[in-house]
C-alpha cells in the first residue's frame, strides 16, 4: 500500500500539479515530506549508478556512501529550497506558513530521479522547466499567490538555477 501511494503521489505531482496542490488530503508535513525526498534521492542515486551519470555522487563517493549521503543532502537542500520559496512567497504577499513552502519543495523532489534521466543539457532545460511549472502551481494553489507574479518570480529563480548548473559543468 505504501508503494502504491508513493507512485500515486509522484504521478499526481508530475501530471496534475494544480489538482495535487488543491487537494488537502495529500499534504506532506515535515516527516512525510522528508521520507518522500529521501526515497527520491535514493532512486536518483541508483539511477545515476546504473546510467553512469558523470556528475553523480556515485562517482565521487561510491554507491554505498552515495546511498547514505544523497538522502541526507536532499532533505537538507529541500529545507533550504523551502526557505527560498517561503521568502519569495512572503514577498508576493502570501500569508502561508513555512510548512506550506516545505510541502511545495518536497513535492519538487519528484524531479531528482527524472533529472538523472534527463541529464543532457537540452533535456535539463525540460527538467528545470517542468520543475518550475510544478513549483509555481504549488505556490499559486497553496500560498494563494497571484498567478502571473508567481510565474515570473519563480521563472527567474529557476533560470538562475539553470545558469548556475550550466556554468558548473
Amino acid at each position: 500500500m505504501l508503494v502504491r501511494s508513493f507512485i500515486d503521489r509522484s504521478a499526481a505531482i508530475l501530471l496534475q500539479p494544480h489538482l495535487y496542490f488543491t487537494c488537502d488530503d495529500d499534504f506532506m508535513d515535515f516527516g512525510d515530506g522528508s521520507v518522500y525526498v529521501a526515497i527520491m534521492a535514493i532512486l536518483g542515486a541508483l539511477l545515476a549508478a546504473v546510467l553512469g551519470s558523470a556528475g553523480s555522487p556515485y562517482h565521487s563517493f561510491g554507491l554505498v556512501p552515495a546511498l547514505i549521503i544523497s538522502p541526507l543532502a536532499a532533505v537538507v537542500t529541500t529545507f533550504a529550497m523551502a526557505g527560498i520559496i517561503h521568502v519569495l512567497c512572503k514577498a508576493l504577499g502570501s500569508q502561508g506558513d513555512f510548512g506550506d513552502s516545505f510541502h511545495i519543495s518536497a513535492s519538487a523532489a519528484v524531479f531528482i530521479p527524472i533529472s538523472q534521466l534527463l541529464s543532457a543539457f537540452s533535456l535539463m532545460i525540460v527538467s528545470i522547466g517542468w520543475t518550475w511549472w510544478v513549483v509555481s502551481r504549488g505556490v499559486i494553489c497553496v500560498h494563494h499567490a497571484e498567478p502571473r507574479k508567481a510565474e515570473i518570480v519563480f521563472a527567474l529563480l529557476y533560470a538562475s538555477l539553470l545558469l548556475i548548473a550550466t556554468t558548473n559543468d
